[in-house]
């Protein structure tokens, strides 16, 4: 049974946003590239990302100083009011207007926040993930966590809701007068009103009872919050049912919602021993290589060509990526071959679901047999970086620290629910929910001396 929760929530006061509320959230963490981070962190002082990811200065001994800083920061925004807790326990609903990188079309895509009882992974479970997470991540996540006593990010979940009914109940809560309206400078602009009545709040807790919450984004964040929880019961022995460290913040959309977005995650690899030459030579006897030089019409042109074939052949259920190699005059449409394929589901027929999925062809077919990475190589951040904007992954192709790109179609929803009901999780960063859930809308303080009070059951 999924159980929600109004909470307390700590948020930018009004007169912050007021002046600077475009100025104060940021994307996710983990989505921001270094100069990204540091042109949020220089854009306002009271930008969420020094909480989230601060500097790490010369003088630090440790690179995880920069923890007890934002620790300190927190406290310092809470006694001076940059930051306000809610005298009253709330749901915050929220409506996101976003724009599609691809298609140019506004839309709006509806939500809330709320606070979700943690469960353990398990097939039976009413939470489930879908993707493996890096081991660094969520060491350091739950050093911050531990420091700040916070949870600074919601995790962001999606939840059937094939006859709308809880979607058509958000746009009766929706209010033409927000409680909070902020405009990023990314372009999106958040519209959050809180859900303080036993009526609207209970409605929504008697709602998703039944229902099952898939993680989409944040599976960092919540195998965090399992594992901090799990630590302070140790310390403190027996806590009450209610307790707050048994609750995680976050943002809940349902699948009925036509501005829920998957974005593809392309993949950069840094490093690769073998020359151009060798990883086609490589990768042939696994998929059939076609080549789409650059002239007489530009890498614009042949990109056009490659991506047309990736959509079309993803239509009739083929596995294809595009390639990109260093200081290449072409591009490459890979065809894993079926043969090949089906070799997979032979070895392992009780995960046909998983590794008929793209994103598993490509880590098991083309990175391990075909490159000789290994899992340890998986799980290193170093070696692989994920990219959603094909845009710019082709510009990082260019770049030196990049040594091969693929491209890859984006993973449906229909996929993440048929692997997820089989108790399965798929390679890291198999999805790109787009937009991403802001950082800095709503925070929320773990004290598990305080009690979650459910509303409407």
């Amino acid at each position: 049974m999924v159980k929600i929760a109004p909470f307390r929530g700590l948020v930018y006061n009004a007169e912050a946003i007021a002046a600077h509320g475009g100025l104060l959230t940021s994307p996710p963490y983990d989505v921001l590239t270094p100069a990204q981070r540091d042109e949020y962190l220089q854009s306002h002082p009271n930008n969420f990302l020094h909480l989230d990811l601060g500097r790490v200065l010369p003088r630090d001994k440790d690179p995880l100083s920069w923890h007890s800083r934002s620790a300190k920061l927190l406290k310092d925004w809470i006694k001076t009011g940059v930051l306000e807790r809610r005298d009253q326990p709330a749901i915050y609903l929220m409506d996101t207007d976003w724009t599609h990188p691809v298609t140019g079309r506004k839309q709006t895509r509806h939500g809330f926040i709320a606070l979700m009882r943690l469960e353990a992974p398990a097939q039976s479970a009413s939470v489930r993930p879908h993707e493996k997470t890096f081991s660094y991540h969520k060491k350091e996540r739950l050093a911050l966590m531990e420091k700040t006593k916070a949870q600074l990010s919601p995790v962001f979940g999606f939840f059937p809701d094939p006859d709308g009914q809880i979607l058509r109940a958000m746009y009766d809560f929706s209010r033409t007068d927000p409680d909070i309206y902020i405009n990023e400078r990314s372009g999106l602009a958040h519209s959050i009103s809180f859900l303080q009545t036993s009526e609207t709040v209970g409605q929504l807790v008697r709602s998703l009872a039944d229902k099952t919450v898939y993680i989409a984004d944040g599976h960092h964040r919540y195998e965090t919050a399992l594992n901090y929880s799990a630590k302070v019961k140790k310390a403190l022995g027996e806590v009450p049912e209610d307790s707050a460290i048994n609750y995680i913040m976050i943002y809940l959309c349902p699948m009925s919602d036509p501005g829920l977005c998957i974005l593809p995650t392309h993949r950069l690899l840094r490093r690769l021993d073998q020359s151009n030459e060798e990883i086609l030579k490589a990768l042939a006897p696994l998929a059939e290589v076609k080549e789409y030089p650059f002239a007489p019409n530009g890498e614009k042109g042949a990109r056009k060509l490659l991506s047309s074939k990736l959509v079309e052949d993803n239509k009739k259920g083929l596995s294809v990526f595009g390639l990109y190699l260093a200081g290449a005059e072409s591009c490459y449409l890979l065809k894993v071959r079926e043969r090949v394929k089906q070799d997979l589901v032979e070895r392992d027929p009780a995960s046909s679901q998983l590794t008929a999925l793209d994103v598993s062809v490509l880590t098991q077919v083309i990175f391990q047999r075909g490159l000789g990475l290994s899992e340890e190589d998986m799980d290193n951040p170093d070696l692989i970086d994920y990219i959603s904007s094909t845009t710019e992954a082709v510009k990082a192709a260019t770049s030196e620290a990049t040594r091969a790109t693929f491209l890859v179609n984006p993973t449906s929803f229909e996929e993440i629910l048929r692997v997820t009901e089989e108790g399965l999780v798929m390679p890291r960063k198999a999805t790109y929910f787009y937009p991403k859930v802001s950082s800095g809308l709503v925070f929320n303080l773990i004290d598990p001396a305080e009690t979650v009070v459910s509303v409407g059951r």
